[in-house]
């Protein structure tokens, strides 16, 4: 079995020149049972398990209200286009709560916030079951996707503060699966669903899985906030498993930890992540190739529910659900795929720079991830614009989604290596700038579209997530002399790999 022992130079705040932190360290501490690091591999992946549940119902219930849309359009007498904007309220405000989530996080610990945000999810999205009006169904899907975002924001940081450097890339890309494959599987689901059910029944059933989700937080995950440098500063755990439970579940716990920064400091840490050169490129380049897919999501029933002799596909709700079997498929395997790239140019960098690892090179594999975004959203266009038969559309939409599953793991192990100390401000600034720009494009797809066709207005997009690759070449070359710079990237990662056999 592979060992790894980690150094990691300059990951402290101040910049020291022969600051050093040993992962094998961590195991001198006398308090080191209560270490993330040291439990045992049945809680850490039930947690993994349970923040990935959350983070898939995060997008899925965005998505489940995309075959809602003809019978709420029915019902209030509203378009389809003027529908949809439900769903563009809820995917914005995503990001705004994602922001919001970083200071309370910082603060009090991971799995408070975790616990209100999910508890308010579960009531407005009963509260969606309810609204009498068009304009309080908006309203609530807004809050509800303000307090869902959570475990999309915590994921990255979990994952780190868990998990060994030799596991993060493979846990990284089973958490980017989950949350890359909910605003695809909700429609699916959703669609059948409404054979049966109306859409306001619908909306009660996924209550009922939201409810789910947050007995999972109360019964299975645990706070993940540990100090390792200054153990002392932890608390010691109550005794008794409903005081520990609730003292966690609430904040109290995490009010009474020491050494934690302030809401202040905390926001403060978003803006310095933000600021530096190799982050703000890439945030750029996630947000511009990512947001077609946010744009496409939503905007693609308009193509396919209309009638042939109208220029559309004639669908149904099933159909509609049914095609969504597409980018599910492709984020499995995207899963797959990059789970191995991914490790394979970990491993093969650590070999020829003889234990020294450079973060840089996780960047090679946008190259084949690029150049698929840009041929898979042109040739959808193409093909809703020349009317090709439906399967071409699936084909090619699950092409653009699969490289788009592929990019996200890269960027975000790629960051999560730069900003080891920031995790969870690079989690929430990069689910920002997804939903920054996916909110953007649903406003004028359909316009564009109608205005120049769709085959030239996705072919444009797939020419900007080509163009947007130029970003990804100056973090390739310049990223390591930015990071040596800053004080909150570490300078080098020295890894200590024996290759014994398995």
């Amino acid at each position: 079995m592979n060992t790894i022992n980690l150094h990691h130079t300059n990951m402290d705040r101040e910049k020291t020149s022969n600051a050093i932190v040993d992962e094998s360290s961590i195991f001198t501490s006398a308090r080191n049972s209560l270490d993330p690091l040291r439990w045992s591999s049945r809680k850490k992946h039930l947690i993994l398990a349970a923040m990935c549940y959350m983070s898939f119902l995060t997008d899925f219930l965005a998505g489940i209200g995309v075959p809602m849309m003809v019978s709420q359009s029915e019902e209030w007498n509203v378009s389809l286009v003027d529908i949809s904007r439900s769903l563009t309220g809820n995917t914005f405000t995503q990001g705004i709560g994602s922001l919001i989530a970083v200071p309370f996080a910082r603060r009090f610990g991971y799995l408070p916030v975790m616990f209100w945000s999910t508890l308010l999810t579960v009531f407005f999205t009963m509260g969606c079951a309810v609204m009498p009006t068009w304009i309080g169904f908006i309203a609530v899907r807004i809050l509800q996707g303000f307090f869902s975002t959570t475990a999309q924001v915590l994921g990255l940081t979990i994952i780190q503060e868990m998990f060994f450097f030799e596991e993060h890339v493979g846990k990284i890309n089973i958490w980017g699966w989950s949350f890359l494959v909910g605003p695809y599987f909700g429609p699916f689901i959703s669609s059948f669903i409404l054979r049966s059910l109306t859409w306001r029944q619908s909306f009660w059933f996924f209550s009922g899985l939201v409810a789910v989700g947050f007995l999972s937080v109360i019964f299975i995950m645990d706070e993940t906030a540990y100090d390792r440098e200054m153990p002392e500063n932890n608390p010691p755990r109550p005794r008794g498993y409903w005081n520990y439970k609730i003292q966690s579940l609430t904040g109290v716990m995490g009010k009474k930890t020491k050494g934690r920064t302030s809401l202040l400091q905390a926001s403060i840490e978003l803006y310095r992540v933000f600021s530096q050169p190799h982050f703000f490129c890439l945030f750029l380049f996630h947000g511009i190739t990512y947001c077609w897919t946010v744009g496409i999501n939503g905007t693609l029933i308009t193509f396919l529910v209309p009638s042939v002799s109208k220029g559309g596909y004639g669908f149904d709700t099933v159909d509609v659900g049914l095609i969504y079997l597409a980018p599910i498929v492709a984020i499995i395997a995207g899963e797959l795929f990059g789970h191995f790239v991914n490790e394979e140019i970990q491993t093969r960098t650590i070999r020829t720079q003889k234990g020294r690892f450079i973060p840089e090179h996780r960047l090679l594999a946008l190259i084949p991830a690029t150049f698929l975004m840009g041929v898979g959203v042109s040739l959808l266009g193409w093909a809703l614009g020349k009317h090709w038969h439906w399967l071409s559309v699936a084909i090619f939409w699950g092409i653009f989604v699969f490289a788009t599953m592929c990019s996200t793991v890269v960027i975000s192990a790629y960051l999560l290596d730069s900003f080891p100390n920031d995790s969870i401000a690079v989690a929430a600034l990069l689910n920002f700038t997804r939903v920054l720009f996916g909110f953007l494009v649903p406003i004028f797809q359909n316009p564009w579209a109608e205005k120049v066709g769709a085959e030239w207005s996705l072919s444009t997009q797939g020419t900007i997530c080509v163009v947007a690759y130029g970003l990804v070449l100056v973090v390739q070359m310049w990223g390591r002399e930015w990071r040596v710079r800053a004080e909150m990237c570490p300078d080098e990662i020295t890894v200590e790999w024996s290759f014994d056999e398995r």
